[in-house]
């Protein structure tokens, strides 16, 4: 059985028989890769089961006895999003280990994202980064928009199963009801968001879920939902609702995209990320402002039995796809 290493930001929680997380990417991964390695895992400890979950088989979390284990083996190292914890590990692998191996996992834009948290300083910190890593490491990326030195491999992640397919609700549109599943951070544009909606003489409403920290400040017509992690209740949330609407200003290959989709759900996006859309039918790109808006959301509720009808013929990327294309790149 060969040997992997990931090195990841998140923080996981391991016990004898699980691992568990508070966002689903990383047991994504290790699901996949449990089945074709023996997985070590260096991350960030959690004290408390999270969102969620996987049984565990050849998971195992990453100390000083099992690095001396390994480097007598032969092992391949997957980072998981460059952020400084994980450069500092990466270095002192190449420290420690002659012929280090490995793969990068670029899960979004880091230069935008560190941009929007640091300015010009966040550019030059992300590109330092990456400067440092890609000299021996090759590079996985969700899309190929996202600004990286250079681009290895293209994986689009998915976690697309049978039941996203089964049972979609007929809906009738009295007035449109709009759903955004996310984060609730200022690169996510949740505040651009509700300042579009905020002028908007339209009657509508929206649902903004998925993250504790929204604000205690009532919306006219804007519903605030905490985290939900049942995927019976995120595929209720989907059905129950008639456009998907994702603000963000950056974005890698956002997940919401495919589930949305596969419930026969129109998007709306705006320009600053418009590559996501990729040849998929049933995604609207707009400019940022309230008149668009308005203007695509009456498009859309017009003719949504014929949008539903060209989404039906989107091939959409599942959770098995995504994993075993994973799995074989880093057999490469």
């Amino acid at each position: 059985m060969k040997n992997l290493l990931i090195i990841s930001n998140d923080k996981v929680f391991f016990n004898k028989k699980r691992v568990s997380t508070k966002h689903n990417d990383i047991i994504n991964i290790l699901e996949a890769t449990q089945a074709k390695f023996d997985t070590f895992l260096l991350s960030r400890s959690s004290k408390s089961i999270d969102n969620f979950s996987l049984k565990k088989k050849r998971i195992f979390k990453f100390n000083l006895k099992r690095f001396f284990f390994l480097r007598k083996k032969k092992f391949k190292v997957l980072i998981v999003s460059v952020t400084p914890r994980n450069i500092f590990f990466y270095l002192l692998l190449n420290l420690l280990i002659k012929d280090l191996k490995g793969f990068v996992y670029l899960r979004s834009d880091g230069y935008k994202e560190y941009e929007s948290r640091l300015g010009k300083l966040g550019i030059l910190i992300f590109a330092l980064m990456i400067k440092c890593i890609k000299k021996k490491f090759k590079i996985i990326s969700v899309n190929k928009n996202i600004k990286s030195p250079k681009i290895d491999y293209i994986i689009y992640p998915s976690e697309l199963d049978k039941s996203w397919f089964e049972k979609k609700k007929s809906i009738k549109i009295k007035f449109p009801k709009l759903l955004y599943l996310g984060r609730f951070k200022k690169d996510k544009g949740v505040f651009s968001l509700i300042e579009l909606f905020k002028d908007m003489k339209y009657k509508f409403r929206l649902t903004i879920a998925g993250d504790k920290n929204h604000p205690s400040i009532k919306f006219k017509n804007i519903k605030f939902l905490k985290e939900i992690s049942n995927k019976k209740k995120i595929l209720s949330l989907y059905d129950n609702h008639d456009i998907f609407i994702l603000p963000s200003f950056t974005e890698g290959s956002p997940k919401v995209i495919l589930e949305s989709l596969a419930r026969k759900k129109p998007i709306i996006i705006f320009n600053e990320i418009r590559h996501v859309k990729k040849n998929f039918k049933g995604i609207f790109t707009i400019k940022r402002n309230t008149n668009d808006l308005k203007n695509i959301i009456i498009h859309i509720v017009k003719n949504y039995s014929k949008i539903q009808n060209d989404i039906e013929e989107n091939i959409l990327i599942t959770k098995k796809n995504f994993q075993n294309k994973f799995v074989d790149i880093l057999n490469d």
